[in-house]
């Protein structure tokens, strides 16, 4: 599996997965746009030249949010969402940010688990905040340690 940072002619794959993860993808056009932007950073993962696993981000001065992040789920449970977050990371290490927020459906146990061991915690909870079907988001948020 290779991770790297995503290209403007990856955004067709990169929205078909959205397509088959969520029930509200982000259009081309929210993808390219955001990749486009100074303070966002994306990672794809990919397997001979498909993309199976995408990570989208976006960081104002010290905060970083998780935008999305999808797995195929023929490629879940084998570590690759957990390999993405790390990389994120990484990332942010490098360039000063502090702080990472995220969103999660309230039921999404299996994306909960992977944040906590990375040392997000619930903050937060936003009444609605999902739809299709219409579910609470917590709120996380963990410290961007220096190693």
């Amino acid at each position: 599996m290779n991770i790297r940072e995503a290209l403007p002619t990856d955004i067709p794959q990169l929205f078909l997965l959205e397509s088959s993860c969520f029930a509200d993808p982000w259009s081309q056009k929210s993808l390219r746009d955001t990749l486009n932007e100074d303070h966002s950073y994306m990672l794809i993962a990919e397997e001979n030249g498909r993309i199976c696993g995408y990570l989208n981000t976006t960081f104002v001065l010290d905060e970083m949010n998780l935008n999305r992040i999808c797995v195929l789920p023929q490629y879940r449970r084998i570590g690759l969402g957990t390999a993405l977050v790390g990389r994120m990371f990484d990332y942010a290490r490098a360039h000063g940010i502090c702080t990472i927020y995220l969103e999660v459906r309230e039921s999404n146990d299996n994306a909960q688990r992977v944040y906590r061991r990375f040392g997000f915690k619930v903050v937060g909870e936003r009444a609605n905040f999902y739809q299709n079907p219409t579910e609470t988001g917590l709120v996380m948020s963990a410290p961007v340690l220096a190693e």
